[in-house]
């Protein structure tokens, strides 16, 4: 097979419905939430696999997104694509156009990781090899992945190793702002914790529909305290006449039924 053998995936960005504190485990914040795909942003990956070689031989990327640092973003991701190789035992190129936002709680990072993977796998059963996956593995590239990973509309639990699928098929449509700055999801998690603020006693949606009513991210205090945009943002919208502005994962995105 040439080495200039292409397999694609376009991998959309995620928006989290909601967002439940629901705890600490090892060091890390555990969380149930509703999470959905959002087609309005996507990165697409594509594969070129060398036969001569084990692990990812360069990243190309192309990116529009202002701001956008090519060396942070790598640095950040370089690290997960070779795990991604050695597990398959494959070697090659990959070029990801980035159109994800950073920093704005869409899984920008994770959506290149899941893409890169898929395109792997698809890449794999083309030549008729095993890529055995596990939820540690997909958990060990980022507590994103395996929900978007699995795709569709999903509720997520724990750290991010629950999974359930949820059958929906009325997903309102969304618009959505990216505020200035980004929030960085680490100084979110550590604001939040100084805050410490009890929201155990709130109702944790559990399907599409309680979480558009409730409207429940417990990050929401904490990263308009991290970028203070983030709350001048909710209250422009709201004084446009929108009155239910949701924030997805740590922010900055906003989003809104349409």
């Amino acid at each position: 097979m040439s080495k200039e053998t292409t397999f694609t995936i376009s991998e959309p960005a995620k928006l989290n419905l909601s967002l439940a504190i629901t705890g600490k485990r090892d060091g890390l914040h555990t969380l149930d939430m509703i999470v959905c795909p959002y087609a309005k942003y996507e990165d697409t990956v594509s594969f070129y696999p060398q036969n001569d070689v084990i692990g990812i031989t360069e990243v190309k990327i192309d990116c529009a997104l202002q701001g956008f640092d090519e060396t942070k973003f790598l640095a950040a991701i370089k690290d997960k694509l070779d795990l991604i190789a050695l597990r398959a035992n494959v070697g090659g190129r990959l070029h990801i156009c980035k159109n994800i936002p950073l920093g704005a709680g869409m899984g920008g990072s994770s959506a290149s990781i899941v893409g890169a993977l898929k395109a792997v796998e698809i890449y794999c059963t083309s030549v008729g090899k095993n890529m055995p996956l596990d939820t540690a593995f997909l958990l060990s590239l980022g507590s994103d992945v395996p929900c978007m990973y699995k795709g569709g509309v999903c509720r997520v639990r724990g750290v991010g190793e629950v999974v359930d699928k949820i059958d929906c098929t009325d997903i309102p449509n969304f618009e959505s702002v990216v505020v200035e700055g980004g929030a960085d999801s680490g100084e979110c998690y550590k604001t939040f914790d100084k805050l410490g603020k009890d929201y155990s006693s709130l109702a944790i949606p559990q399907n599409v529909r309680e979480a558009l009513e409730l409207n429940r991210n417990d990050l929401f205090e904490s990263s308009c305290i991290v970028n203070p945009r983030i709350k001048e943002a909710v209250e422009r919208l709201k004084g446009e006449g929108i009155n239910k502005v949701f924030m997805t994962g740590s922010g900055s995105g906003l989003f809104y039924m349409v």
